[in-house]
C-alpha cells in the first residue's frame, strides 16, 4: 500500500467513548434528573416563587434593577424605601452578579426562578465534583450530590437567592481550593473567581465564613509545607477581594457609617436567630406540625417547632434524615483523611446554636468583624454540606462491606418505639397538662393560647415522622445486610439505597419551597389604580406612603381555598402595597426593611411617629384597616377601599410638606440633633421650624416670598428651580447621605447640611437659581478599578500557565 500523499491525509480517528466516561455521564444525568424532578416548581411554566423574601423583597428589587439597566442607567440610588437609600452599597441587590444577565432574557419572576434553579444544580454538581476530587466512587459522589441539593437547609434557602447561592457554591469552592493547593500556582484563579461571585451576589457573611473554611481545608489537606499553602490561600483571598471590589468598595462605605459598627444595637437580634437545641431533633426526624395552619396559630411552624416560642427560624427545614447522618458517621470513621470535614461540621453546629452554644458569643467578642453579622443559624448550611459529603464517603464504605447492620436496626427500633409512644393517649394528656411548664423551661414563654387540637396535631405528626424515619433506617439496614450476605446483586441494592435517600429527603423537604400561580406576583393592585387616578402618573419625588402594621390580615375565603393560605397571604400583602417596598409601582414607602441604615435614621423610622411628623416627611397616604377611619381626622380623607381585603386608602389629614421647599424659620444646631426630641416639638410639627446642623457661619433668616419647584426628579439627579429675594435655606426631604453633591447652575458647589436630623439642606443665594443634587456611589470607581486589576491579574496568571504548557510543544 502506498503511503498517503499530502493531498490524501487520513481522517483522524474518533476516540471511542470509554466505559468510564459513560458511567460518569450516566451518574451526572441521574443527578441532574433527580434535581430537576424535585425542583420542578422552578422550571414549570406559569409559576412564581411565592415564599417570604423571594416574593416580598427580591422580585421588586429585580424589577427595579432591570428597569434601570435596560435604559442604560446604573441603579445607584433607591428612592422607594424610607427616605431613599444607596442601592449598590446594599450588598443583597447583587447588581454585578452574572445572574443579572438572565433578567434581560426572561421575565423577572422567571429569571429569579431560573437563578434559583441554577444554584440548586450548582449544589448537586459541585458536591459530585468535590466527591470525585476526594476520590469517591461515582455512586458515592452521586449520593453526596443528591443529599446536599435536597437537604433541608438548601431547599429552605430557595426563598432567598443571596444566601442560597453562597451555600450551593461551597462544594465547588472547596474543590477549587483543593486544586489550588495541589496543582500549579495559576489554579488559585478558580477559587478566587468563585469566591468573588459570592460577594458580588451580596452574601458578605457567608463570604466571610469562606475565609475560615479555606484555612481549615488548607490545614487538613495541604500536600506540602504550610508556608507555601498559606501563601496560595492568601493569594486566593486577595484576588477574590480585588475581583469583587466593585461591590465590596461601596459596601464598605455604607458599613462604616451604619448601625453595623455598633454591634450592641443588634446583638439581641443576632442571638435571636440562633438554632434552638430542640430544632436539632428535626435534622433526623421531620416534618412535625406540617398541617398546622399558621392563620389559626399565633406563629409559624418550621420543621415542627412553633416560631413564636422557639425563636426566629432562618431555615424552614434542617432535615438530613437518619440515612444521611448514619452514612456520614460511617464515612467519618472509615475515611481518616476526611475527619477535617467532621470537625468543621461540629464547629459550625456549635456556632449555629448561637446563644445556646456559648461559642458564638465568644466569637462575637473576639474574632474581628464577626459581630457585624447576624443569623448564627446560617452555619447550619456548613453542617449540611459537611454531613452530605461525608455521607458520600460512608456510601462507599458501606459498598465495600464496612460498617455494621445492627446500628441501623437499633435506630429503626428506637424510632418505632418513640412513634408508637407518641401515638398513645397518655402522651397527649401529659403534653396538654404540662405544656406551659415545658415551654417555660425551654423557651421562657407562655403557651396557654395554643389549643389542644394544635397540640394534638404536633404530637400526631411527630409520631408519623418518627415512623417514616424508622422505615428509612430499616431500609438502609436491609441494604447493609444484603451487601454482606451477597444475596442480591450489589448494584441493585446500591440503586435502592440511592433511591431511598432521595425519597426520604423529598418526603420531608418537598413542601419546603413554595410556588404559586404567576398571577399572584403580576396583577395590578386596585389601590395603585386609585392612586394613579388621584395623582396621575406615579413617579418618585411626589409623595410617600405608609402601610400600617395591622395585627391581622383579611383574606377572602375563596382566594385561600383556590391558592392556599401562604399564597393568599402574600396576595393580600401585594394588595396592601406591603411587599416591603413598592418599587414596581413607582411608589415610595416611608417604611424601611434593608440593613445598613445610619443610627439616627434607623431610630426615627422605627418609632411610630404621628400624622403631623409623617406629613413633615412628605407622607401623604396611608393604607390600613377600615377601623382607622373611626378617627374623625381620617374619615373625611378616604380615597378608596378594597372591601374583600378589609383595606382602605386614605390621605394624611395633617399638612403635607412638599418634597422641596424654602425654610420659613431655619434654626442652627452646632451638634447632632436628637430626632426623638425634634419630632415632638410643636413649632417643628406645625411646619414653622427646620433645624439645620452646621458648625459654620450663621444661617440666612426666614424665607419670605420665595419659591422652590422641582424641575427634574431622577434617581441620581434632582434639579430644583429656586426664586428668592434674599438668601434662603432650601430643604429637600430626601435622606442625607454621603455621595450626594449640590451645585448651582454656574457650577459653584453648595455644601449639603443635615436638616431635621434626616434630610438635606443647602443655602441658596438671592435671585433665580437652579440647584442640582447629584449622587455617585462612594468608592464605586475605586472598587471598579480594583476589579479591573483583579481581572487582569487573573488573566495574566491564566495566560502564563497556558504559555508554559504550550512551550515544550512549540520547541519540539
Amino acid at each position: 500500500m502506498n503511503p498517503p500523499t499530502l493531498e490524501e491525509k487520513p481522517a483522524p480517528m474518533e476516540r471511542p467513548v470509554s466505559r468510564v466516561e459513560l458511567r460518569t455521564f450516566l451518574a451526572v444525568s441521574v443527578l441532574i434528573g433527580i434535581t430537576l424532578a424535585f425542583y420542578h416548581g422552578l422550571w414549570l411554566p406559569g409559576l412564581v416563587l411565592i415564599k417570604r423574601d423571594a416574593f416580598r423583597v427580591f422580585l421588586p428589587f429585580k424589577h427595579y434593577v432591570i428597569e434601570r439597566l435596560s435604559t442604560g442607567e446604573l441603579p445607584q440610588w433607591f428612592p422607594y424605601e424610607a427616605l431613599g437609600r444607596p442601592f449598590i452599597g446594599i450588598t443583597t441587590t447583587g447588581v454585578f452578579h452574572p445572574f443579572t444577565a438572565l433578567y434581560f432574557l426572561l421575565p423577572v419572576h422567571d429569571a429569579y426562578r431560573a437563578s434559583t434553579l441554577l444554584s440548586c444544580l450548582l449544589a448537586a454538581l459541585g458536591a459530585f465534583t468535590l466527591g470525585r476530587v476526594l476520590h469517591f466512587s461515582r455512586a458515592g459522589a452521586l449520593v453526596a450530590g443528591i443529599a446536599f441539593t435536597l437537604s433541608g437547609y438548601v431547599v429552605s434557602m430557595t426563598d432567598n437567592l443571596v444566601y442560597l447561592y453562597s451555600i450551593c457554591l461551597l462544594p465547588f469552592f472547596c474543590a477549587a481550593i483543593e486544586k489550588a493547593l495541589v496543582g500549579s500556582r495559576p489554579w488559585v484563579v478558580a477559587p478566587a473567581a468563585l469566591w468573588a461571585t459570592v460577594f458580588l451576589n451580596g452574601d458578605v457573611q457567608t463570604g466571610y465564613y469562606y475565609i475560615f473554611i479555606a484555612l481549615a481545608w488548607m490545614l487538613a489537606r495541604a500536600p506540602g509545607s504550610y508556608w507555601d499553602a498559606g501563601r496560595r490561600i492568601v493569594l486566593v483571598g486577595l484576588l477574590a477581594a480585588l475581583l469583587a471590589g466593585v461591590q465590596l468598595g461601596p459596601a464598605w462605605a455604607i458599613f462604616v457609617n451604619s448601625e453595623r459598627v455598633h454591634p450592641t444595637l443588634f446583638q439581641q437580634e443576632a442571638f435571636g436567630w440562633s438554632t434552638h437545641p430542640f430544632r436539632l431533633l428535626t435534622v433526623f426526624t421531620a416534618p412535625i406540625g406540617q398541617n398546622a395552619l399558621p392563620a389559626k396559630a399565633d406563629g409559624f411552624f418550621y420543621s415542627g417547632l412553633l416560631e413564636k416560642y422557639i425563636g426566629y427560624f432562618w431555615a424552614e427545614s434542617l432535615y438530613l434524615g437518619i440515612p444521611v447522618i448514619g452514612l456520614a458517621l460511617l464515612g467519618t470513621w472509615q475515611r481518616r483523611d476526611l475527619r477535617m470535614l467532621a470537625l468543621l461540621g461540629c464547629l459550625a453546629l456549635v456556632l449555629s446554636l448561637g446563644r445556646y452554644g456559648g461559642l458564638y458569643e465568644v466569637f462575637y467578642r473576639v474574632v474581628p468583624l464577626w459581630s457585624v453579622f447576624r443569623y448564627p443559624e446560617k452555619l447550619m448550611g456548613v453542617v449540611s454540606f459537611t454531613a452530605t459529603m461525608l455521607a458520600g464517603a460512608g456510601f462507599d464504605a458501606l459498598r465495600a462491606g464496612h460498617g455494621r447492620t445492627m446500628p441501623w436496626f437499633l435506630s429503626a427500633a428506637l424510632c418505632i418505639a418513640v412513634g408508637a409512644g407518641l401515638s398513645t393517649d397518655t402522651i397527649a394528656v401529659w403534653m396538654s397538662t404540662h405544656r406551659e411548664a415545658v415551654a417555660r423551661a425551654v423557651t421562657s414563654s407562655d403557651v396557654s393560647d395554643i389549643s389542644d387540637a394544635l397540640n394534638q396535631e404536633v404530637i400526631d405528626s411527630a409520631a408519623q415522622a418518627f415512623l417514616f424515619s424508622a422505615a428509612a433506617a430499616l431500609g438502609v439496614g436491609m441494604v447493609a445486610a444484603g451487601l454482606k450476605r451477597r444475596a442480591i446483586r450489589s448494584e441493585l441494592l446500591l440503586a435502592f439505597l440511592i433511591a431511598l435517600i432521595a425519597l426520604d429527603l423529598s418526603r420531608a423537604d418537598l413542601g419546603v419551597y413554595h410556588t404559586g400561580p404567576v398571577e399572584a406576583a403580576t396583577f395590578n393592585p386596585p389601590l395603585v389604580e386609585a392612586l394613579k387616578a388621584r395623582e396621575g402618573t406615579l413617579v418618585p419625588g411626589r409623595f410617600r406612603l405608609v402601610t400600617l402594621e395591622e395585627s391581622r390580615v383579611t383574606i377572602p375565603a375563596q382566594l385561600e381555598h383556590a391558592v392556599g393560605f401562604s399564597t393568599a397571604a402574600l396576595v393580600a400583602r401585594r394588595q396592601a402595597l406591603d411587599a416591603l417596598h413598592s418599587a414596581e409601582f413607582h411608589i415610595e414607602s416611608a417604611k424601611r426593611y434593608l440593613t445598613g441604615y445610619k443610627t439616627d435614621l434607623l431610630a426615627t423610622i422605627q418609632q411610630r411617629i404621628g400624622l403631623q411628623a409623617a406629613g413633615r416627611l412628605n407622607v401623604a397616604y396611608y393604607i390600613g384597616l377600615p377601623s382607622r377611619l373611626k378617627d374623625p381626622r381620617n374619615a373625611p380623607e378616604l380615597v378608596s377601599g378594597l372591601m374583600d381585603y378589609d383595606l382602605v386608602l386614605f390621605r394624611n389629614p395633617a399638612p403635607i410638606k412638599p418634597r422641596a421647599y424654602l425654610s420659613r424659620q431655619p434654626e442652627r444646631a452646632a451638634s447632632p440633633v436628637d430626632p426623638a426630641r425634634l419630632f415632638v416639638r410643636t413649632d417643628f410639627l406645625n411646619g414653622e421650624v427646620d433645624v439645620i446642623e452646621t458648625s459654620g457661619a450663621m444661617l440666612p433668616g426666614p424665607s419670605t416670598g420665595g419659591t422652590a419647584t422641582i424641575e427634574r426628579y431622577a434617581h441620581e439627579e434632582i434639579r430644583v428651580h429656586v426664586k428668592t429675594p434674599q438668601p434662603a435655606v432650601l430643604i429637600l426631604l430626601d435622606a442625607f447621605d454621603q455621595g450626594w453633591t449640590a451645585t448651582l447652575e454656574t457650577g459653584a458647589a453648595l455644601p449639603i447640611m443635615k436638616a431635621n436630623a434626616l434630610v438635606r439642606a443647602v443655602v441658596v443665594p438671592a435671585g433665580a437659581h437652579v440647584v442640582t443634587f447629584r449622587y455617585e456611589t462612594p468608592l464605586l470607581h475605586a472598587g471598579a478599578a480594583a476589579s479591573l486589576v483583579g481581572g487582569l491579574l487573573c488573566l495574566g496568571l491564566t495566560g502564563h500557565a497556558w504559555r508554559q504548557r504550550r512551550r515544550p510543544e512549540g520547541n519540539a
